[in-house]
């Protein structure tokens, strides 16, 4: 014989009419102390009591709301100290559930105002959000600090020979950009470039005063010298005394001391 929900559903809404004037009770006396263990005791027992029997007979949204409840009281026993905020919610449940016990309907989901009330019921066992002014002010960004090594590109056509060019430099303490192309002008302190390359650099914006030309040719360096640039031809090994007397000079400029 299977048994019908519905049979005991007289028998739990006198049950539950009575579980509700002994949580009226003890919301009550909460109001005047919101610490009073006993009166939390008795809140919790009823709200238990009338959860198992909403389960048993599949009463979705009672089982549901009281669970919410249940946790309620059960987090201010663990945690007391409260203000009592959490009572105007309670005294809601209380009533939302007296006038569900006129039609009880086993099977049916929570409607929407009973989801609303066991957000509202969770949202009090949550940590209360911490007023602006008494915040721990926001951390104030530091700016980065530039790097102490000045920055330097390397522009020439060959990858490799712009490869060698840059570990001169970084070993000079340069930070180093490297391309087989022109790159655009960005306040570097020096910009070592090809022959080939030299012209197009001084279109793209590049300063005369930031530019060193490399060249094999002592023709094509006499010639950019004459235009007011540095030369130089390429250096053979990374050592100080291979580089030219210009790139020092650059590397250590406005460097601290």
């Amino acid at each position: 014989m299977t048994l019908d929900p519905h049979d005991f559903l007289p028998l739990f809404a006198q049950e539950t009419a009575s579980q509700l004037g002994a949580l009226e009770a003890a919301l009550h006396a909460l109001e005047d102390h919101p610490d009073d263990a006993g009166a939390l005791r008795s809140a919790f027992q009823a709200a238990h009591s009338i959860k198992g029997g909403a389960a048993m007979l599949e009463l979705h949204a009672l089982h549901e709301l009281m669970g919410a409840f249940e946790d309620l009281l059960q987090h201010l026993r663990d945690q007391p100290g409260g203000n009592g905020a959490w009572l105007p919610d309670a005294f809601t449940a209380r009533d939302l559930i007296l006038a569900q016990l006129a039609d009880l309907r086993p099977g049916a989901p929570a409607p929407p105002e009973v989801r609303q009330l066991i957000m509202n019921l969770r949202g009090h066992t949550r940590p209360a959000p911490v007023p602006a002014q008494e915040r721990e002010p926001a951390p104030v960004p530091v700016p980065a600090e530039p790097p102490c090594a000045p920055a330097a590109a390397v522009m020439d056509v060959s990858a490799l020979a712009a490869a060698s060019t840059g570990e001169h430099l970084r070993a000079l303490g340069f930070t180093v950009q490297v391309a087989t192309a022109v790159v655009p002008f960005g306040g570097q302190r020096l910009g070592v470039v090809s022959a080939r390359l030299a012209e197009q650099a001084l279109e793209a914006g590049w300063p005369a005063g930031h530019l060193s030309v490399l060249s094999e040719s002592a023709a094509v360096r006499a010639a950019w010298a004459a235009r007011g640039l540095r030369v130089t031809g390429r250096p053979v090994r990374v050592a100080r005394d291979t580089v030219p007397d210009a790139w020092v000079a650059a590397s250590f400029q406005g460097r601290p001391e």
